[in-house]
């Protein structure tokens, strides 16, 4: 028999997948139908989360809670979005899945250092006037379109960051943020404010279309 492969989070190791389902299974039944995952709780799944097989599951949560699963005679884990729109999704799933390495740790954290700055420039573009999409030309709206870079890509900006400031990348660099509000990122405030000042002398963004490639 080959060893039992360890299930290892940020904050949390665990010996065998069992062990994991356990511990998961033990803390849905802790909770009530409808009833919304406390903030120590809800940082073990967001964690948990990151091991999901599909990437559009992992991100904009603003909490986690149980509801009764409308496809099972059972009740699962839901994601409520930032969107204001609820999903379930299953954790056995994400303890056999993959854990995120931890470049992606630090992609996602450069990301949401981001975030806010680049919602602001975009939306100041839509305050001067009519917005149009760099590829196919067409009129767009702040909701039917999204502020993308183009050359060069993130992950290139990111990379160069890195290079640039011999930047040794280990698990303690990250967080997963506190109020329900769930995203890595960085601990050192001053790293993050680095890397953004680095971004507005890097990036070249435009507005796409929704759906039009790259």
């Amino acid at each position: 028999m080959g060893r039992a492969k360890p299930i290892i989070l940020p904050s949390k190791t665990f010996l065998t997948q069992g062990e994991a389902t356990k511990f998961f299974k033990d803390m849905l039944n802790r909770y009530r139908d409808e009833e919304k995952i406390n903030n120590e709780d809800g940082k073990l799944l967001f964690e948990l989360l990151q091991r999901h097989p599909e990437d559009k599951i992992k991100d904009k949560v603003a909490y986690f809670f149980r509801r009764h699963s409308p496809d099972q005679p059972t009740s699962c884990f839901h994601i409520m979005r930032t969107s204001g729109e609820p999903t379930d999704f299953s954790y056995p799933k994400c303890i056999k899945g993959t854990s995120p390495t931890i470049e992606e740790y630090f992609y996602k954290a450069c990301r949401v250092a981001v975030s806010h700055y680049l919602i602001i420039k975009k939306n100041e573009l839509f305050d001067i006037g009519n917005v149009f999409c760099c590829q196919t030309r067409e009129e767009v709206t702040k909701e039917t379109s999204e502020y993308r870079h183009t050359n060069p890509p993130f992950k290139k900006i990111i990379e160069e960051f890195i290079a640039i400031n011999n930047i040794s990348i280990s698990c303690e660099m990250f967080f997963a943020d506190a109020d329900m509000q769930y995203s890595v990122r960085f601990t050192d405030d001053k790293l993050s404010k680095k890397f953004i000042s680095f971004h507005q002398e890097k990036a070249v963004m435009g507005i796409f279309k929704k759906g039009t490639s790259k």
